[in-house]
């Protein structure tokens, strides 16, 4: 039998700059299709998972905004556990 790990997201909340209020649905969506598609270093349960904020351009097409926004959050679920605080909370500089 093959190990594998899974992702579970129970909210995905998206905070965008002004100006991508008519997009944030489909960022949103395809953000999480994008994290469907990375692989997770090793299982572990996190309260909250706070990314640093990530400068976007108007011109960007949806796709590469949900795979910069994806891979920032495949980059704190694979920070190392000693990153982690007590309460479960990932914090990568």
């Amino acid at each position: 039998m093959s190990e594998y790990t899974q992702l579970f997201i129970n909210k995905l909340n998206l905070k965008l700059p002004s100006g991508f209020e008519g997009r944030s649905n489909a960022i949103g969506r395809e953000t999480v299709r994008q994290l469907s598609n990375l692989s997770v270093a090793q299982s572990k349960q996190l309260a909250t998972l706070n990314v640093p904020k990530i400068k976007l351009h108007g011109g960007e097409a949806n796709g590469v905004i949900a795979r910069r926004i994806a891979q920032a959050i495949q980059k704190q679920i694979n920070a190392p556990v000693s990153n982690l605080n007590k309460q479960g909370h990932a914090h990568v500089d």
